[in-house]
């Protein structure tokens, strides 16, 4: 998988003609100016809270735990195989939201409104047309198991390592306060992620920024190791133990594309969810693995690299206790807070991203499965960490297959439409805009 996830990128490169790399920082200022906010239905979404909705659902566990994982199983190098996923992520991004706006714009299908079902039930040949019924399916679970299992897993074991409570009391904490987000619906968790993600990862960036900026030497000796590391073998422990290039590529790749998700098909869920310009969408959803991962994820394991724990240990314990020996007990009690939120946040947006799936299913008790999705928060806390993070593995590997190679179809048969649409985003943005105020 991390092979074919690096060979379809790209190849998505290819077919695009570097269209993200080259015209992102116009396109992002198109939409800045342009904002997108005016006269719309109750169902759209702004692109700044979009792209900070998404942010809420990315950054999580995968920034933290995700991270020190990838390093103690794939040496230094993993980093780098991160730092590759999110810039060909960003073409999976791009396309995916691109077509569920383009496609949303007619309003034939309200039901399928933001969601990648839409364009791969409209756009894909009758015979694979049932894919769409199928990522549905996986992604309702990986949003209801694992993207809410491993979170709520991930925030017991840091709480009773710091505090010693039991798991019984953070399981019933954590599915109560789950369910007092998401009962209130789409609205409920765009308000607390909007108003969460910004704050909470300003603060973790700025105390990791102190450490990396207090310790230039280890720093700039981590980004070294980095680079040399990904494409040469890492003898540790004098020889005792090692780490392959293979292997920093395999938990690089893996452990990036469960922290920014990116071909996995979540990207129209919020920035699909106008009828402005596709490229206003497509381009501020093409951002959001820069920030996560280029970002957030880069700065993680920067401060970890520059212990030298993460050969011993691993997971979240790992980069709590990293941050506890760069500032003692407050570095290590600000992380956790961190990790809860972050996991928090992922959590009550996954619900969002699975309740779509399960009404697309069929599924019409939208309350109900609200509050069996917070039900099953309850259990995460008692279930074991391998077996969690394995599955977890298992559908974002199965999300990709169902997903980003009928996806991968879609963009070499309309490439030319696309391009067109996304070439000169800032002509077309402000047309767009324009064509708004005339109306």
């Amino acid at each position: 998988m991390p092979l074919l996830y690096l060979e379809i990128g790209l190849l998505f490169l290819f077919v695009t003609r570097g269209l993200v790399l080259r015209n992102l920082k116009r396109g992002l200022r198109a939409v800045w100016h342009g904002r997108g906010d005016a006269n719309h239905a109750d169902d759209h979404v702004s692109h700044p809270k979009a792209f900070l909705a998404a942010l809420a659902a990315t950054i999580g566990v995968g920034n933290l735990a995700g991270v020190a994982t990838g390093l103690h199983l794939g040496g230094p190098g993993a980093l780098f195989w991160m730092w590759v996923t999110a810039l060909l992520g960003m073409s999976f991004r791009l396309a995916s939201t691109y077509f569920a706006v383009k496609l949303a714009r007619d309003g034939k299908r309200p039901d399928l409104f933001a969601t990648p079902m839409l364009y791969m039930e409209r756009l894909l040949p009758k015979p694979w047309r049932f894919l769409a019924v199928v990522l549905a399916a996986v992604m309702m679970v990986k949003g209801m198991v694992t993207a809410n299992l491993i979170q709520a897993n991930s925030v017991a074991h840091a709480v009773a390592d710091e505090v010693g409570t039991s798991h019984l009391i953070v399981a019933l904490a954590l599915s109560g306060a789950v369910a007092a987000v998401i009962i209130g619906g789409a609205k409920s968790i765009l308000k607390f992620s909007i108003s969460a993600a910004p704050w909470m990862v300003l603060g973790y960036l700025g105390l990791a920024w102190f450490i990396l900026l207090g310790n230039p030497g280890l720093t700039l000796s981590a980004i070294g190791d980095v680079i040399r590391y990904a494409f040469e073998p890492y003898a540790a422990a004098g020889g005792v133990a090692g780490y392959a290039v293979m292997q920093a590529m395999q938990y690089g790749v893996s452990r990036g594309v469960f922290s920014h998700g990116s071909g996995i098909g979540i990207a129209p869920f919020w920035h699909g969810a106008n009828k402005d310009h596709p490229a206003m969408g497509a381009y501020t959803a093409a951002a959001v693995p820069l920030v996560d991962t280029l970002v957030v994820c880069t700065t993680t394991g920067l401060v970890i690299l520059t212990t030298g724990m993460w050969t011993d240990l691993t997971g979240a314990f790992l980069t709590v206790s990293v941050f506890e020996e760069m500032l003692g007990g407050p570095g290590r009690l600000f992380v956790t807070i961190a990790l809860i939120i972050f996991a928090f946040t992922t959590i009550v947006n996954w619900a969002y991203f699975s309740e779509r799936c399960f009404q697309y299913l069929g599924g019409t008790n939208v309350k109900a499965y609200r509050w069996f999705f917070a039900g099953v928060s309850f259990l995460g806390p008692f279930l074991p960490v391998a077996f969690v993070w394995s599955l977890g593995d298992i559908l974002i590997g199965m999300l990709l297959l169902v997903h980003l190679l009928p996806l991968t179809y879609l963009v070499i048969r309309h490439h030319k439409t696309m391009m067109a649409d996304l070439r000169d985003p800032e002509r077309h943005l402000n047309g767009g805009a324009e064509a708004r105020r005339s109306a």
